[in-house]
C-alpha cells in the first residue's frame, strides 16, 4: 500500500486571507484547515515530489520555504510530508510561525503527529492525531478535494 502527502497545516481560519494560484484550503477535523501541495502546484512553485522524505534531505528547499514562510504569515502552521510504500517509508515536518520557521525539520515516524500536536490537536477517541484530523481519509496528496472530506 503507497501513502504519500505533503500539505500545509494550520488551525482552521488563519491562514493568510491572500489568493495564491493552485492552492486550496480544506477544513479537516479537529479545527485544522490543510493546503495540500498537489502536482500542480508542485508544478507551479517548483516543489519537487516529497523533497524531504525522498532522499537524503538535510535543508529545506528555498521554494518550499517561501511557500510556507507566506502560508504562515499570520498563524502558527507546520509543513508535513510522508511518502510510504509497502510499510517502509517516514515521515517529516518543519514548523512555522508568523512566517518564519522555529524548528529544524523533522525525519521521523511520528513527524506529523508531532507537528499536530504543535497546533494542539488532541487525538481524543482516536488512535493518534493523524488519524484524528482525518489524514488517513485518502492516501495520495493528489486525491483531496473539498467535495468528499471526513465529517467531525
Amino acid at each position: 500500500m503507497a501513502y504519500t502527502l505533503q500539505a500545509v497545516v494550520a488551525k482552521s481560519g488563519t491562514f493568510p486571507d491572500i489568493v495564491l494560484k493552485k492552492l486550496q484550503v480544506l477544513r479537516l477535523r479537529c479545527g485544522i484547515d490543510m493546503i495540500p501541495i498537489t502536482t500542480a502546484a508542485q508544478d507551479f512553485y517548483g516543489i519537487p515530489h516529497c523533497p524531504l522524505t525522498d532522499g537524503d534531505a538535510k535543508d529545506i528547499l528555498p521554494q518550499l520555504l517561501d511557500l510556507c514562510e507566506t502560508l504562515s504569515e499570520s498563524c502558527k502552521a507546520a509543513y508535513i510530508e510522508a511518502e510510504f510504500f509497502g510499510g517502509d517509508g517516514t515521515q517529516a515536518n518543519f514548523l512555522l510561525s508568523e512566517g518564519k520557521v522555529i524548528s529544524p525539520l523533522v525525519l521521523s515516524q511520528n513527524a506529523i503527529n508531532e507537528a499536530l500536536r504543535f497546533l494542539g490537536v488532541n487525538k481524543g477517541k482516536y488512535g493518534d492525531e493523524f488519524e484524528a484530523v482525518g489524514l488517513s481519509w485518502k492516501r495520495f496528496t493528489d486525491d483531496w478535494n473539498s467535495n468528499d472530506l471526513p465529517a467531525e
